[in-house]
């Protein structure tokens, strides 16, 4: 880690945060959530329902080949909004667990000085 790698921000290579940041990037991820899943969900009600696709032996291929993927993929979409909301939480409770760690360590020190 060094001053260069966004990580270590004064070189001392402990890792460093910018709160203020960083909390301004757990609401702009929260808020691609809640974009993903207003966009999803129109798209997922005009979708022709599994195993419709086609007709005739080449609909019925096609349907008979994609049904697994279909029933994997349709759950997996519906959660990825989701992903990004509890994303988003995690790292605010990590930005509140950081800020609290470094009030701890501050005044450890203050009294250290003292």
């Amino acid at each position: 880690m060094s001053a260069g790698d966004g990580v270590s921000l004064n070189g001392d290579d402990v890792v460093d945060m910018d709160p203020v940041d960083t909390a301004k990037e757990m609401t702009v991820v929260d808020a691609e959530g809640t974009h993903l899943e207003s966009t999803w969900n129109p798209i997922k009600a005009a979708l022709p329902g599994p195993g419709t696709f086609g007709h005739g032996l080449l609909g019925l291929k096609f349907n008979t080949r994609t049904s697994g993927p279909d029933a994997s993929i349709r759950p997996a979409a519906d959660g990825v909004p989701q992903f990004y909301h509890n994303i988003s939480a995690a790292g605010t409770q990590l930005v509140k667990a950081y800020l609290a760690h470094d009030a701890e360590a501050a005044g450890y020190i203050l009294v250290q000085l003292s």
